[in-house]
């Protein structure tokens, strides 16, 4: 006898939210996130067809396949909501999110401990049902998903083409045999991971040759001497590469592209050409829900420790095309604003989180007593006496920083040099610059741990001879750079330049 479920919860409202969270559309979304569970199951194959007469797109791949409990979640839109699973899939979002345009889902998997199949369709515009069924298309472990797409949608899966076009887009570094060679030395996916497409295999190239790529740069960001990833800079021959969706560096981690960055810079004249590529597997940390943008607010400084490597070797090869970045600084109005933003602290305690500011701590130095319990890491900063030690005045030894050279950092587990406490007061901003930049419509925008104010926008230069209106449009262009870095989508979010433009009017 067929067993019959039902979906139980508004799958309605979650399906169209599930839709909400992705920059592209819904078709896309069904292919990228079926890939990405295939991916995550340590797939080497992954056969892509679509047949347009039938409009069904089938994703089979000779992974792990589902054990019983992943198939029972696989069904369940709250148990899915909840795992966002350790790769870069969401929990078989891409069968659930489908149904904002198919009108079945059949899926078949096998695996060392289960094999189960399920038809999954909507019953009314109010019902969703899935019945258990017997495999039929697998004949070892893995994981088979059929979407039946109404007839009322578009859908970018005409040709073979557009779809090499969308794993390109979101899996390019899976079609670079460079990158390939990574992913197997880091255990990940194995170098002879293959896509078929409509019968056909893709076989990976290489980036450089493949979009004709000049000036090119190839390097392997580092933070604390630490290797952190791979990355590839080049200039195309025409403009757009890729597609025009796609521009500049493109961040990946663990194979998926994230997103495209320019990091606040704008050659303008060679932009469009810039194509870029950039692999960070840490990356997979920092990653909102739909997988398809970074979470800064909470590790914002873990955050910079990878991201910044990647920004300074942009502004790097730049420079060797001979295009320099447009930032500048005047210091008087640098420390007035950091006079400015301090009376806020108490009142706006984000900017304490995003700038960092002066806090008691305690500083490993060089000790010939004790245990190894540190190591030496890159960038400095200069520590202000307080409590205990060697105050003596003055500045005190380094910390931890940003600037040039080389700290000490308490590492009980792998350190090699012995230590001892010393009672010191730690500084790490605020960080508050200028850019001349006539090309741009931003009032600022924020750049690693620095927050730029355009100094050559229309607005700045209407007020800057007032110093009152001045100072008034330097901290809400502050505040709104900052929300903007800041937005998660939390509508809460967009109160934080109302907040601060508040507590600055009630300053003294």
């Amino acid at each position: 006898m067929m067993v019959t479920h039902q979906s139980s919860v508004n799958f309605e409202n979650l399906i169209k939210d599930l839709a909400d969270m992705y920059p592209f559309d819904v078709g896309t979304v069904v292919l990228v996130e079926v890939v990405a569970n295939a991916l995550d199951s340590r797939a080497t194959s992954i056969s892509i067809t679509f047949e347009p007469k039938r409009r069904t797109l089938v994703v089979t791949d000779n992974g792990t396949g589902m054990t019983a409990s992943d198939f029972a979640q696989y069904h369940d839109f709250a148990a899915g909501l909840k795992t966002r699973g350790m790769g870069i899939g969401f929990a078989g979002v891409g069968a659930k999110i489908s149904f904002n345009i198919a009108s079945r889902v059949i899926t078949e998997t096998r695996s060392d401990s289960f094999v189960g199949g399920s038809s999954w369709y909507l019953e009314s515009k109010k019902k969703l049902l899935w019945e258990e069924i017997k495999p039929v298309h697998l004949r070892s472990n893995g994981t088979r998903v059929e979407v039946m797409f109404r007839d009322d949608v578009d859908l970018p899966f005409a040709s073979t083409e557009n779809i090499v076009l969308l794993l390109k887009e979101h899996y390019l570094p899976l079609l670079d045999n460079d990158f390939l060679s990574l992913y197997e030395q880091l255990g990940y996916y194995p170098h002879n991971l293959r896509f078929i497409v409509n019968n056909q295999v893709i076989q990976p190239g290489n980036i450089a040759l493949d979009y004709q790529l000049t000036n090119v740069h190839n390097f392997s960001p580092q933070s604390s001497r630490r290797r952190i990833g791979y990355g590839i800079l080049g200039l195309a021959p025409i403009e757009y590469p890729m597609s025009e969706n796609l521009c500049g560096v493109l961040l990946s981690t663990r194979g998926k592209i994230i997103k495209a960055d320019m990091f606040n810079q704008f050659p303008s004249d060679i932009g469009p050409r810039i194509l870029g590529l950039v692999e960070i597997p840490d990356f997979i940390n920092f990653l909102t829900s739909a997988k398809t943008d970074f979470i800064k607010r909470k590790k914002f400084r873990e955050f910079e420790k990878l991201y910044d490597p990647i920004r300074q070797e942009f502004k790097s090869w730049l420079s060797k095309l001979g295009i320099q970045s447009t930032e500048s600084s005047s210091n008087d109005e640098i420390l007035k604003l950091e006079r400015e933003i301090r009376k806020l602290i108490d009142q706006i305690p984000e900017f304490s989180e995003f700038f960092g500011f002066r806090s008691p701590k305690n500083i490993p130095q060089q000790s010939d007593e004790g245990i190894p319990n540190a190591t030496w890491q890159e960038g400095t900063q200069t520590t202000l006496p307080i409590g205990e030690g060697d105050s003596g005045g003055g500045e005190g030894p380094f910390d931890i920083g940003e600037e040039t050279g080389e700290a000490l950092q308490e590492n009980v587990e792998e350190g090699k040099v012995t230590t001892q406490p010393i009672s010191r007061t730690s500084h790490r901003g605020p960080k508050i610059g200028y850019s001349d930049a006539p090309d741009r419509i931003d009032l600022a925008w924020v750049d690693g741990t620095y927050v730029m104010i355009n100094s050559s926008h229309p607005a700045f230069l209407k007020v800057c001879n007032n110093n009152q209106a001045k100072r008034l449009h330097e901290i809400f262009a502050i505040a709104l750079a900052i929300q903007k870095f800041l937005f998660t989508g939390n509508l809460q979010d967009l109160t934080f330049s109302d907040r601060v433009m508040a507590a600055w009017g009630n300053s003294k």
